[in-house]
């Protein structure tokens, strides 16, 4: 590993100090990680939902989610290559998949250490040290002594950061749809109302959202956690120091190569015959005083400036306690007491909430829909598919009129005035928009939302039968029919 060739500024930082750096590499090079990236986890995603069978499909974003070690594994891949400024083409990644997938311990990755909340931060410890076993271990635990729980916090953050993103998208799809056809599905997601259709339409709007989320969230994780790595190599092995002493000795050769030091060098070396020898540091011994001074000074140099820790020896504190202390402190102490208290009241609040938000969410979800425009509704149809709809051209008791109607073997008749008494009832009762251009199976789908599961199955009954002997004039078997005089449409027996 060559330091002096390292891009990015290597100094000791304080753990979110050097999760923001990591940020900070990703936002910088985006231009080039992005299209392998996106090309690898969108492919990917792709083959999954091609390849899996149709009643499945669902769970790909479930699969994506599991093999996240993978990917992890590819970018630090890229962003290795990238603190060493090397960048790598498309090609250069995927040859490199194969590799990553065999010694980078991805087996165990994807089983019992799938769930760990720092497996970014302990990525480099199998992908670039190459440790196994009880070295891995013992490394491992040297590496956790410090920034442990900002690299588990880290995974927490984004995490809650892909469902924020997620559900912001949601948001914005149903502010921008005219209609209420994103709204509608989501509450019928809690009611199971949906029919096939709609959930294959719906699991794909999800992947895509999903695919969108991780494109964007992992290169920020795994950069963020190799710089929290980094950092805390930094600490243990004084990079930073090295890379100074190394600019340091980059400089100084430089300038002995300037005419102006050669001057000087031959003087020196002109002049060394006739010079009376000094008597040197070495062989006597410096006061403390001047000792002090001049490590202080060599410390304030630029190339040594950083963190440092400093330990001395301090007098203890008197057990007597002054008269104006005790109240001092006595404050404090209710202070704490309070803070102590009232975070403890906020997390119960906050407990509270969430249970409540999921019992009552359907009532919440009614809430939050978003406002209709008000504007007057367009009257009801009096004519569909060339029959007169309209209230006073119907007999009261449909049922009865056309079971009579049927039963003297005036079929299409019969069949024409229930599906005339089915639509009135839409139009009319359940103030469904029907219009002119829609078709039966349009109606249908428009009526989905407004019936329960028995009236929506009559009325599918109905119009299969309908359509049977109005355009192929095949008369429907009795066994079909007759059932459906046997029901209201208001959803009584008849």
């Amino acid at each position: 590993m060559k330091l002096d060739e390292i891009t990015t500024n290597i100094r000791l930082r304080s753990p979110w100090e050097a999760v923001d750096l990591g940020f900070a590499m990703v936002q910088h090079n985006i231009r080039w990680i992005f299209s392998a990236w996106a090309l690898l986890f969108g492919g990917f995603a792709l083959i999954i939902w091609v390849t899996l069978p149709e009643d499945y499909q669902t769970y790909t974003p479930l699969i994506l989610w599991w093999f996240k070690p993978l990917y992890d594994r590819v970018l630090l891949h890229i962003f290795s290559h990238q603190l060493f400024n090397q960048r790598l083409s498309t090609t250069d990644i995927f040859s490199a998949i194969p590799k990553l997938i065999l010694h980078t311990g991805l087996l165990s990755a994807l089983t019992f250490r799938r769930f760990s909340f720092s497996r970014g931060f302990n990525l480099p410890i199998w992908q670039l040290e190459q440790l196994r076993g009880k070295p891995r271990l013992e490394r491992q635990n040297l590496l956790h002594l410090q920034a442990h729980s900002q690299a588990i916090w880290l995974t927490i953050a984004c995490l809650h950061l892909e469902s924020v993103v997620i559900f912001s998208l949601y948001l914005l799809i149903i502010m921008l749809d005219p209609s209420d056809g994103s709204w509608n599905y989501i509450l019928s997601a809690f009611t199971q109302t949906f029919d096939t259709e709609t959930q294959y339409w719906g699991s794909l709007l999800y992947l895509v959202l999903y695919t969108l989320t991780v494109l964007v969230i992992e290169p920020l994780y795994v950069a963020a956690s190799f710089s929290l790595y980094l950092n805390r190599r930094t600490q243990l092995e004084a990079w930073d120091i090295e890379l100074a002493f190394r600019n340091l000795g980059t400089r100084l050769s430089q300038l002995a190569r300037t005419p102006l030091a050669l001057l000087l060098a031959a003087c020196l070396l002109i002049g060394l015959p006739g010079m009376t020898p000094t008597p040197s540091w070495a062989s006597e011994r410096l006061p403390p005083e001047d000792a002090s001074a001049q490590i202080a000074e060599v410390m304030q140099r630029e190339e040594l400036a950083g963190m440092r820790t400093r330990m001395q020896w301090v007098p203890r504190s008197s057990d007597k306690e002054t008269h104006d202390d005790k109240p001092k402190k006595l404050a404090a102490s209710w202070q704490l007491l309070f803070a102590n208290f009232t975070k403890s009241l906020l997390w119960i609040a906050l407990i509270v909430l969430l249970i409540l938000g999921f019992v009552y969410r359907q009532r919440i979800l009614a809430l939050l829909k978003p406002a209709q425009r008000k504007a007057a509704p367009p009257p009801p149809p009096d004519i569909l598919f060339g029959m007169d709809i309209r209230p006073e051209s119907l007999p009261d008791d449909i049922a009865s009129a056309s079971r009579r109607l049927w039963e003297a073997g005036q079929h299409r008749e019969a069949l024409s005035l229930l599906y005339r008494g089915a639509l009135m009832q839409l139009t009319r009762h359940e103030q469904v928009a029907v219009q002119d251009s829609h078709t039966e199976g349009d109606i249908l789908q428009l009526a989905h939302p407004h019936l329960d599961s028995a009236r929506m199955a009559w009325l599918t009954a109905v119009t299969r039968v309908w359509q049977e002997i109005a355009y192929a004039h095949r008369i429907p078997a009795d066994a079909q029919v007759i059932p459906l005089f046997g029901f209201d449409f208001a959803g009584k027996p008849a």
